[in-house]
């Protein structure tokens, strides 16, 4: 064993796995359970953690995690707290975290015998069914990868891959999206011939198949079919696996690489080359190294480092009691890594357990692999700690073994005080620093090998040596710090943080000592094949005869043959320790300038640079030495000039270089001023110094090539537009992850350029930044806007604990909208005052509760028509009915009959309730839906509210109620929100019951039409077909068609056309399946080829239009033939002549079918089933076709396919009756549909007039209507009822194309026509208000009857409510209102008028006023199926046009609605939008504005929103891309879909809310109260200074920033007496003044700062104490000033003036030089140090002297002794005088006030030489 130091364990506790502690809780194990049977892994809190958590470093004292894995249970803990349990169906085999594709979330992936369960940590769980046995799983960095058994291995015969499956599987899960089962997983896998079987697969998502894996071989890619090669390790940090062969008694190892495009796949069964296309993003493995001789496996695989920080791959082999490391080499080659193992990079360590441990360098990592060093147990029990193959150190248990040393754990007092005979048997579960060890009297302890706390500064230069020195000499280096004898480096367990900085500065002291012997050179090296090679006899004589000074310095001190030798040696060791003290002081100086960069380091700064004089002064490096000096006066001792060559160097200085990059630019700046490790690549502990380094070179305008920059550096810039230097500079401080918490640990000077690039860009930055950008310009609201989408940014910034991070603490965390408490006191006083009025029993779930929220309250106030909305709308509660006091039996029958009706309107409430409340909330998919009651009763409020029900004995009340439950189950599930992504099949399935019911048809219903239903698989849909239930069929059918609408998905297909009787084939089966599923499969079939012109579904549905129907009721044919007419129509919507194609007579077929002429079998669009279903029916339609039952879904037809087309040859055949003959010819409702099919192909020409809807009206029907209400004879009559029925049917036609035409515009025109019209119509069938139609012709009511007039009313009233919808308008309101309680009354009002009052009341609000309708030819399509103008007459009635037709309205909606929230408060506020339409054809590109909350124009026509006015931060959100419209991109959360945009509230400015009229702000009305800030405050007497200025609560008004509020109330306060105390008041004051009313509240640190480092400065010179002992503050206030001469000079520009006053800065520095220059002994110890290097030495006043003159050498640039005395030699031997041009020459970065000083000096030391 080599000689090595001893260190001492940190015993934490005895260990047992806290697993058995939590079942114990639980009540124990499982009974027949084996008390041994579990399994535990134990793993670090950073796997478990989202993917940009890990990033951060992790404290190396955390607690441990915990998985206990007992059958079928697994107990995850952490330290002594439970955090979740699992239990599963079947035994677990084996455990691991994951990590899959781009899922942030980490994915616990649980293996059982027949399947793969894998659970998110946010609680999804994903199942994936295992067809075959697998044997194991293993973790990848971007999936899962599984090893399945060979050919013939039975499920239950699935063996462990190790004795412990979980030891190995570290592994981590990403973010799932759903509880999702995939269905067949497989089925790629069962092929006969198993030419697609592979014994290794890949799964990268949860939701996606397993991927083949591949074997390269020869160039040549074949399947891997290696059932032998089982997999013992894998790694999720680099993708590599190790395996063991049994048969060939071999290890392997292999990385996972994509296929190349020059590799060829083989298929190793039929040797056939697979297609290219099949390829694409495929896996192979490539063996990359084998070890043979192995009878067993590796009992434990593991990555470590080598000294070099080299990856190496460690095999325990127990067998041969040894470990095995290779070296893992990589290669960058095009952005690949290529991994490779060489054969002679390998070495055995020997030991009998070993394990990967974090100890020397805890908190670094290499790429992604965090450093790791080999702890190993040698066969001997000694515990080893390797770094590579470098014995460090030797590990011991505590002497004495007792309580005190234990970390005062009291479980530990039954231990022996000795431990002489304790020996340590096993190493296990090592996580991190930590490792469990197995005693021989079995006792098991919890040990740590790195106590805490820990030097952070000793770490630091640690690392820093270890990137910065050479390999050998970091080696030399490592080995003095552990393993010395008296190197006390982490030799106790209870060492504090400055005992470990004591320790590693004693071997920085030695190692400056003049060196004796090469013994500590040999001793350091370990014993290995090698050094016994070259201490051999033949070696010695070869280095004899052929000895090369300085080849092998560290391998001659064996020979001692000859002096010369002798000699040669020991120069050689001299020429060793002063290149390792070169480098030393090298990296080390490079974390001193880093350090000087972090306020917070200056206690490690002041330590540091000692040591660094050490070494300085040991090298001789004066330049060094005066470095040091000047920043730390002091601290450091004298040093003289005398001794020192003039070969010195000058010292790297990052301050230096940053003044000057400011200056002349980062060209000019010197590269000798930045340390050698800060421009090396891969360096990680000097990487806050490169960041900022970077950052100045991007905005001083340094040339980018890839992450280089032109001044040495590199910086990871993310992708993102940019147009000035500014810009790129925020991009590269995003790139970087720096936030603004990090600006404020630079010193003020340093920071002060950074912030002046976020300023600059605040105000309108790109558009297309990621969302951390903004959050670090403080642009919060855009920051939110980016980040709704995360698919579409990157991973650095899809997260909110980056953006919170990047923003603290400037930004509160960002709250959710809520409503102040005010508010919601408010809805609830107003709530309360409706349930007194209207509540009898308490109060009920309605299904309308969430409707107020902060949203309604803002657009609303205390406007209470949502109150009546909801009351209108309530169907969960008995109706009034007004009765006597004391009933007779004919008032009780009387009660019936008012009930019935009151029931029929109470069953017609949920379509309005369903529209009402549209998209309103988000489900909890642990929580069923709730879905409120259809009460039918009624209650008597003048018999003490006694509750009266429907009569059984005289109406069926289950059949009444079971399509109504059926709309009111739809209503309930309309409530969801669209945009909270994909539903959950789980809860859809959770919400099935066990009997079908029309609730969950209503509820599949309203799910498929929010496109909720792509979720369930086929074996799900058939279940539900198999219930023969008919109306979880129609909601099915139609759910999935709109949620798969337009995508012709052949399962769903096949599904529709089951319920098509008619197109089986003759062969098939008879069904009998109700007209109305069939119609419903009709409509189905249209929508989910909607769009498409599919040729042969156009066929199928045209000759539906016209089959003979098996059904007697003329009335289902009807509705067959229009439902057949609709999907006719949805297929080729809007393709016009493009639908047709090849089928020439498709259009004249359908006028066939229009006009009723003679029909002739051509064979093409006939029915196989309708020679059929004629000789079953009972009405005889002979050769002739029943224009009854075909017109109207032919013209419906006709009117979609030829939409918007303006298609003069179809309207001109779709004409309106000229003649009387025609009007007798022409059924009048069929001319109702003629005039609307006209107007929807003739779109444009729709104007909202009252000329443009008599255009509509022929002439002879207008002549014939003209003489209403005058005499007539009895011809005329005749002739007048057809001309009424003509005129009535064209009105309410033009009406219906008015309302589809301006649907959700709210045309002020089109409102106003409509509701003319329904006021004429309702004055026609009784006259109850004044109208404005005295043109009219009046009398209708004696032509048309009563139904009719009620029906078309209602049609009109749809119309005008589908124009404003979602606007609530009041008079429209009003109206509805009116008719309902009329039609309530009235008693002639059926079912159909109560359903389209409440359609339109829910319309009218639809979505609680945030959605409306759009105007696309999809939505037309779907408002034309909602209003079709024939109203059922019962609650059952759905003969001509099925019931759940009328929720496609749905698919017609879009989200227009938007509200501003403040967020900073998370509350809605009112914010001015300016909002552009784009050019369309009719009109200009224009622009309006808008107050929010308001609702947008529609989308088609949408340029672009802005947000404007002074009191919020302008944003401009364009809508308009060129490639495809925002809406159709899938960005589900953008704002105007959901609603809500966020906006940011200047600081000083307030609402509108709180100030209207902007009297409030902070500049007009704080100016006044704030008067003290512009007039000195010695001038007022103290008590009036202080009351007049209520500071915080000014500030309080107008920013939520507490650290402001914070600063107001202490700094600005009435607390002040002293005079300089007021001084610094009033300083205060106006600095927070300033920062408050220009919105940069972050530069009071820098105002501050620089103000204390003058206050400071004063005190010194005038107080005669020196409070600080550097001059670093003074280098920051320099570099503050270069800032203000690049703004000058116009290096640096700005947008919104300076960032900070110009007079501030320039006082400041007028106030040093005048301290400088009044200094009366300045001048002396100025001189003394030019011609001498002296510091002054007075001690009485040596501080103040040292600091006043590190001020000057700091503040004037003045050049080092020795530079001065090299220059005066120059200048003598060029024979010349001292001159200041001459001066100024030689130095030209020294101001010229020091150069004449020089001058001075110089030329007086000539005279007196």
């Amino acid at each position: 064993m080599p000689h090595c130091s001893v260190r001492e364990l940190t015993v934490l506790t005895e260990f047992r796995p806290f697993g058995l502690t939590a079942e114990a809780l639980d009540g124990g194990s499982p009974s027949g359970d084996d008390d041994n049977d579990y399994h535990y892994f134990l793993f670090g809190p950073q796997v478990a953690k989202q993917r940009d958590e890990t990033a951060e470093v992790e404290d190396a004292s955390s607690s441990d995690h915990e998985l206990f894995v007992r059958g079928n249970r697994i107990i995850w803990s952490a330290g002594s707290k439970v955090y979740k349990r699992f239990t599963l169906p079947s035994k677990v085999i084996k455990v691991c975290w994951t990590r899959m594709s781009d899922i942030s979330e980490a994915l616990l992936c649980v293996l059982q015998v027949d399947r793969l369960t894998i659970y998110g940590i946010a609680g999804e769980v994903v199942s994936v069914p295992l067809p075959y046995a697998v044997t194991s799983i293993w973790s990848l960095p971007f999936g899962l990868l599984l090893q399945r058994a060979s050919e013939g291995s039975l499920l239950t015969n699935i063996t462990l891959s190790s004795s412990n499956p979980f030891l190995n599987a570290r592994d981590v899960f990403r973010q799932k999206r759903d509880s999702y089962t995939p269905t067949h997983m497989f089925d790629y896998c069962t092929r006969s011939d198993g030419t697609s079987m592979s014994s290794h697969m890949i799964l990268k998502d949860p939701l996606e198949d397993p991927q083949i894996t591949y074997i390269e071989e020869r160039g040549k890619l074949n399947l891997m079919w290696e059932f032998d090669e089982r997999t013992i390790w894998t790694s999720d940090c680099v993708p590599l696996m190790a395996s063991y062969n049994k048969g060939k008694m071999q290890h392997s190892l292999w990385v996972v690489e994509v296929n190349g495009s020059n590799l060829q796949v083989v298929n190793p069964k039929s040797c056939d080359l697979i297609s290219p296309p099949l390829m694409s993003a495929k896996h192979f493995f490539r063996r990359i190294w084998q070890g043979k001789g192995s009878h067993t496996p590796a009992s434990k695989v593991f990555l470590a480092m080598d000294d070099d920080v080299t990856p190496i791959i460690c095999f325990l082999l127990l067998e041969q009691k040894k470990l095995l490391s290779l070296r893992l080499q990589s290669l960058e080659v095009n952005n690949e890594t290529i991994y490779d193992i060489k054969p002679d990079m390998s070495w055995c360590i020997s030991a009998i357990a070993a394990a990967a441990v974090a100890v020397t360098r805890p908190k670094v990592k290499v790429g992604q692999l965090p450093h790791r060093d080999v702890i190993a147990l040698t066969p001997a029990n000694t515990l080893l700690l390797y770094c590579g193959k470098q014995c460090l150190c030797k590990y011991v248990m505590p002497s004495p073994f007792d309580n005190a040393q234990l970390s005062g754990r009291a479980d530990l007092s039954g231990v022996n005080n000795t431990i002489c005979d304790l020996k340590i048997v096993e190493l296990s579960d090592a996580v991190e620093g930590r490792i469990s060890l197995v005693l021989n009297n079995g006792q098991n302890y919890r040990c740590t090998l790195r106590r805490s706390p820990s030097s952070s500064l000793t770490d630091e230069c640690i690392t820093a040596m270890s990137e910065g020195l050479n390999p050998n000499l970091y080696k030399h280096f490592l080995g003095l710090l552990w393993g010395g004898d008296d190197s006390t480096y982490l030799a106790k367990a209870n060492l504090c943080a400055d005992s470990e900085w004591e320790s590693f500065c004693n071997v920085i002291t030695k190692l400056c000592q003049k060196p004796n012997k090469t013994s500590q050179l040999s001793d350091s090296v370990s014993h290995s094949s090698w050094e016994f090679l070259v201490k051999s006899k033949y070696n010695q004589q070869y280095l004899r005869s052929n000895y090369v000074t300085g080849a092998f310095p560290g391998l001659i001190s064996n020979l001692k043959e000859s002096d010369s030798i002798a000699s040669h040696t020991q120069n050689t060791e001299e020429a060793f320790h002063m290149k390792l003290l070169t480098e030393t002081l090298d990296s080390l100086h490079a974390v001193y300038e880093t350090l000087k960069l972090d306020n917070l380091r200056k206690r490690d700064l002041g330590l540091l640079v000692v040591i660094l004089y050490d070494i300085a002064d040991f090298l001789h490096e004066p330049s060094y030495l005066d470095h040091y000096k000047r920043d730390f006066p002091g601290l450091l001792k004298d040093f003289g000039m005398s001794q020192f060559l003039f070969t010195s160097k000058t010292p790297p200085s990052l301050f230096r270089w940053l003044e000057n990059c400011l200056q002349h630019g980062c060209g000019s700046a010197s590269i000798c001023d930045l340390p050698l490790l800060v421009c090396r690549n891969g360096t990680s502990i000097v990487n806050w110094a490169r960041k900022i380094i970077s950052f100045y070179s991007l905005l001083c305008g340094a040339e980018q090539s890839g992450k280089s920059l032109s001044t040495g550096v590199t910086c990871n810039i993310v992708p993102g537009l940019y147009h000035t230097r500014e810009e790129l500079t925020v991009l590269g401080m995003v790139g970087e992850r720096f936030g603004l918490h990090h600006l404020d640990l630079l010193p003020a000077g340093v920071s002060l350029p950074l912030r002046h690039a976020i300023d600059k860009c605040r105000e309108s930055p790109p558009t297309n930044w990621p969302a951390a950008a903004y959050v670090l310009l403080g642009r919060e609201d855009l920051a939110l806007l980016h980040l709704r989408d995360t698919t579409k940014y990157p991973e650095l910034d899809c997260t909110r604990s980056n953006l919170i991070l990047g923003s603290t603490p400037y930004m509160l965390p960002l709250h959710p909208v809520t409503i102040p408490s005010s508010v919601s006191d408010t809805l609830e006083m107003d709530n309360s005052k409706l349930e007194d009025i209207d509540n009898f029993e308490g109060p009920v779930i309605d299904g309308m509760e969430h409707i107020f929220n902060s949203s309604t309250q803002l657009r609303y106030g205390r406007d209470l028509r949502l109150n009546e909305v909801r009351r209108l709308l309530c169907s969960a509660r008995p109706v009034v009915i007004q009765t006597p006091v004391n009933p007779t039996a004919s008032d009780q029958d009387f009660q019936q009959t008012q009930l019935w009706h009151l029931a029929q309107r109470t069953t017609a409430v949920p379509f309005g309730r369903g529209a009402f409340t549209l998209g309103t909330i988000c489900t909890l998919l642990t929580e069923a839906l709730a879905v409120p009651k259809l009460v039918l009763a009624g209650r008597l409020p003048a018999q003490q509210n006694a509750t009266v029900n429907l009569d059984p004995n005289v109406r069926n009340i289950q059949e009444l109620k079971s399509w109504p439950e059926f709309h009111n189950a739809v209503a309930a599930g309309l409530r969801l929100s669209p945009l909270q992504g994909k539903m959950s099949r789980t809860w859809i399935l959770y919400n099935k019951p066990d009997e079908p019911n029309v609730t969950h048809a209503g509820l599949l219903l309203a799910l498929g039409l929010h496109g909720h239903l792509r979720v369930l698989t086929i074996t799900d849909i058939f279940q539900y077909y198999s219930q023969e239930h008919e109306s979880t069929t129609v909601g099915l059918m139609i759910g999935l068609a709109a949620s798969y609408r337009g995508t012709m998905q052949p399962s769903i297909s096949k599904s529709l056309y089951v319920h098509l009787p008619a197109r089986h084939p003759s062969s098939f089966p008879e069904l009998e399946l109700p007209t109305l599923i069939q119609s419903a499969a009709l409509i189905s079939v249209g929508l989910l080829y909607e769009g498409s012109a599919h040729p042969q579904t156009m066929q199928i549905l045209l000759s539906e239009i016209g089959r003979r129907s098996g059904g007697d009721n003329v009335h289902e044919r009807e509705g067959y033939a229009v439902s057949a007419g609709f999907a006719l129509g949805l297929v080729a919507l809007g393709r016009g002549e493009d639908a047709v194609g090849s089928i020439d007579t498709l259009v004249d077929r359908l006028f066939h079918y229009i006009g009723g002429k003679e029909l002739h079998n051509d064979g093409l669009f006939s029915s196989s089933a309708d020679e059929f279903t004629r000789s079953v029916g009972q009405i005889v339609d002979g050769n002739v076709v029943n224009i009854d039952v075909t017109a109207p879904g032919a013209i419906i037809a006709l009117a979609l396919m030829f939409l918007k087309t303006e298609s003069e040859l179809i309207v001109s055949r779709l004409s309106i009756p000229q003649t009387k003959f025609d009007l007798q010819y022409i059924r009048p409702d069929f001319i109702l549909l003629r005039v609307i099919a006209r107007n929807l192909i003739l779109w444009t020409r729709i104007q909202p007039s009252e000329n443009w809807i008599q255009s509509q009206i022929p002439e002879v029907v207008k002549h014939g209507v003209s003489g209403l209400g005058n005499k007539m004879d009895d011809v005329y009559e005749m002739d007048a009822e057809a001309f009424v029925q003509a005129y009535v049917n064209i009105i309410v036609g033009a009406c219906i194309s008015l309302g589809l035409r301006f649907a959700g515009t709210r045309d002020g025109n089109a409102q106003e026509l409509l509701y003319k019209y329904a006021v004429y119509f309702l004055n026609e069938i009784k006259p109850v208000c004044a109208s404005n139609a005295n043109d009219l012709p009046k009398g209708l009511s004696v032509y048309v009857d009563r139904g009719t007039l009620e029906t078309y009313l209602h049609l009109i009233v749809l119309s005008l409510c589908v124009v404003m919808a979602g606007s609530g308008h009041l008079q429209t309101f009003r109206f509805l209102k009116f008719l309902r309680i009329r039609n309530s009354a009235d008693g002639h009002a059926g079912f159909g008028t109560q359903m389209a009052v409440s359609l339109a009341i829910g319309f009218l609000f639809i979505g609680g006023g945030m959605w409306t309708f759009s105007t696309s030819n999809c939505s037309i399509a779907a408002l034309l199926i909602t209003l079709y103008p024939r109203l059922p007459t019962g609650p059952n009635d759905n003969r001509c046009h099925l019931q759940a037709f009328r929720h496609l309205y749905v698919l017609a909606t879009e989200a227009r609605w938007i509200q501003t929230v403040d967020v900073d408060t998370g509350l809605p506020v009112y914010v001015p939008l300016e909002i552009t339409n784009k050019e369309t054809e009719l009109y200009a590109e224009t622009s309006f504005c808008e107050v929010t909350p308001c609702s947008l124009p529609e989308r088609a026509i949408l340029k672009s929103v802005r947000v404007c006015g002074p009191r919020y931060w302008p944003q401009l959100i364009d809508l308009s891309p060129k490639e495809k419209p925002w809406w159709n991109s899938g960005e589900n959360h953008h704002p105007f879909n959901s609603g809500v945009l966020y906006v940011k509230r200047k600081v000083g400015a307030c609402s509108y809310v709180d100030d209207p009229i902007g009297s409030q702000s902070l500049l007009s009305r704080a100016m006044h109260k704030m008067s003290a800030l512009n007039q000195p405050k010695s001038s007022l007497p103290t008590t009036e200074c202080t009351d007049a200025i209520p500071v915080d609560q000014l500030v309080s008004t107008f920013s939520s920033d507490p650290s402001l509020i914070a600063f107001a109330q202490l700094f600005c306060g009435s607390s002040w007496s002293s005079r300089f105390e007021l001084d610094f008041q009033e300083f205060c004051q106006q600095v927070l003044f300033e920062c408050v009313s220009k919105d940069r509240p972050a530069l009071l640190q820098v105002y501050l700062s620089l103000y204390a480092t003058m206050a400071y400065i004063v005190d010194s010179v005038v107080g005669g104490t020196c409070i600080i002992g550097d001059s670093l503050s003074l280098s920051s206030l320099k570099i503050a000033l270069a800032y203000y001469e690049a703004l000058s000079n116009g290096r640096l520009t700005t947008s919104r003036g300076e960032i900070m006053q110009s007079t501030f800065l320039g006082s400041l520095k007028k106030r040093v030089e005048d301290i400088l220059n009044c200094s009366t002994d300045l001048n002396a110890h100025i001189r003394d140090y030019a011609l001498s290097g002296k510091w002054p030495t007075d001690h009485s006043r040596v501080m103040k002297s040292s600091m006043a003159l590190s001020w000057y050498l700091q503040w004037y640039n003045v050049p080092s002794p020795l530079d001065i005395k090299r220059a005066a030699e120059k200048i003598k031997c060029a024979k010349a005088s001292p001159s200041v041009p001459l001066l100024r020459v030689v130095f030209p970065t020294t101001h010229v006030a020091a150069i004449d000083a020089i001058n001075e000096f110089l030329s007086s030391s000539q005279v007196e030489g």
